[in-house]
């Protein structure tokens, strides 16, 4: 699996899987970066839709992500609240440097039919989006992460959502496998469980 985030969405199914079928076992690596999963001998993966290989099965094993620029209230009292995605150079970005990129993660929007892109910068850089999140609470920076991370945050107050009407819906989590795994009984079991309903 990809992302601490993917909890959110497979967790209670894993659970019920393992109770549903005893006699499988199954054995779960989190792992940030972009593996050759036949390479690395796994069965299947887990990423982004945008980020699985050519050539693989996919199925959505959670619903589309959407987005969110968030901030705290103590970093909005010594910044302005940015109107527009143009407006984020002014603002101390938190940058994410995913293991799978190398480089820090662009923030992407939508304007008048177009699609931008942002490149971050600020003080602070982490590795995921849970880091990023923290460092928005302690009122570093804005930082761009799945909206379903700061949820919980925005609804007690401890970060404001900006942006909203240019945030993308980005593709969901998908499992993925080669072709010759197709066949595999246990794996077939586990596509069918977890996969979106």
């Amino acid at each position: 699996m990809t992302d601490e985030s993917l909890g959110f969405f497979l967790r209670p199914r894993i659970a019920d899987f393992l109770k549903n079928y005893p006699e499988i076992s199954l054995e779960i690596s989190t792992d940030l970066r972009l593996i050759d999963i036949v390479d690395e001998g796994f069965d299947a993966g887990v990423r982004l839709g945008e980020l699985v290989t050519q050539g693989m099965i996919s199925v959505p094993v959670s619903p589309d992500i959407q987005f969110a620029v968030v901030g705290s209230p103590t970093y909005f009292k010594s910044h302005d609240v940015p109107k527009i995605p143009a407006r984020l150079q002014e603002q101390n970005c938190i940058g994410v440097r995913l293991p799978t990129h190398g480089k820090i993660y662009p923030w992407r929007f939508r304007q008048k039919g177009k699609d931008l892109k942002f490149q971050p910068v600020g003080q602070f850089v982490c590795n995921n989006v849970f880091g990023a999140r923290d460092a928005c609470l302690d009122g570093i920076g804005l930082a761009y992460i799945p909206k379903i991370v700061a949820e919980e945050h925005i609804q007690n107050g401890k970060l404001i959502s900006v942006l909203e009407p240019f945030c993308p819906t980005h593709l969901g989590f998908h499992l993925f496998y080669p072709r010759h795994h197709r066949h595999s009984m246990p794996l077939s079991l586990f596509v069918e469980e977890m996969k979106v309903k």
